[in-house]
């Protein structure tokens, strides 16, 4: 490991550090007797298997999730949508404005599950408390895209539903945080790129991006945020298990 800190540091990063440290220590005994591109051979081999479920192949693949879903699922239902949204929906005609607040979280709620349930399904898999949340919110919020009002109003409710039960429910309060940082730090940079930066410059000489890489920009930040907050909130040991050394 002295003489392959990047690998050593790389290795780490996908395996952690104490599993990392004995993978290395057994692929370079092995090698004193073998050869440097065995070495490197079977240290990309594990690197390769250990690391398929790493932020950055689990951000690639939901990427791919999210054109995918805008560019087929998503056209298709709105291909079928209502012709006009004014038309009562599930309670009947109520308050414009509060039903115009709640369809806009709905709908930037299910834009960014498109990319989250993704991820955190590849990266965390199906057992973790997080990727259970984030199915449920994301099947209950994609069906929104119907554009159909009543389908709206009801996307909207079980939506309010789940999130009041789940703050009620103590072992998913910590998911909930996770996902809502994620959804958060996505939306935060589209917000500071269509908003802030065109009050900043005036609308003058304002830094041209491809609407495809502003999505990647922001979702990969939501990446990071999701997978430091998992890291902080579900992965670290509670203060019990720990010891002042």
């Amino acid at each position: 490991m002295r003489k392959t800190p990047i690998a050593e540091w790389l290795l780490a990063h996908v395996a952690g550090r104490d599993r990392s440290a004995a993978i290395m220590g057994d692929l370079e005994e092995l090698a004193a007797s073998r050869s440097r591109l065995w070495f490197w051979i079977e240290y990309l081999r594990t690197l390769i298997s250990l690391g398929w479920r790493t932020g950055g192949s689990a951000f690639i693949l939901a990427f791919v999730c999210v054109r995918f879903m805008y560019g087929t699922v998503i056209q298709w239902l709105m291909n079928h949508r209502a012709p006009t949204l004014m038309q009562a929906g599930l309670f009947g005609v109520y308050n414009l404005h509060v039903r115009i607040i709640t369809w806009n979280i709905s709908m930037v709620m299910a834009q960014v599950l498109c990319f989250a349930t993704p991820f955190v399904v590849i990266r965390f898999g199906l057992r973790n408390r997080l990727t259970q949340l984030a199915c449920a919110l994301f099947v209950i919020g994609i069906p929104f895209y119907t554009l159909r009002p009543w389908v709206m109003d009801l996307s909207g409710l079980l939506s309010v539903l789940i999130i009041a039960a789940v703050l009620v429910a103590t072992p998913w309060r910590k998911p909930l945080a996770i996902l809502a940082g994620t959804c958060l730090s996505a939306i935060a940079v589209k917000v500071i790129y269509l908003f802030l930066l065109p009050s900043v410059f005036h609308h003058r000489h304002i830094p041209w991006m491809p609407s495809s890489w502003v999505d990647a920009t922001s979702f990969a930040f939501a990446a990071i945020v999701c997978v430091y907050l998992h890291h902080w909130l579900l992965q670290r040991p509670v203060a019990s298990d720990r010891t002042i050394a």
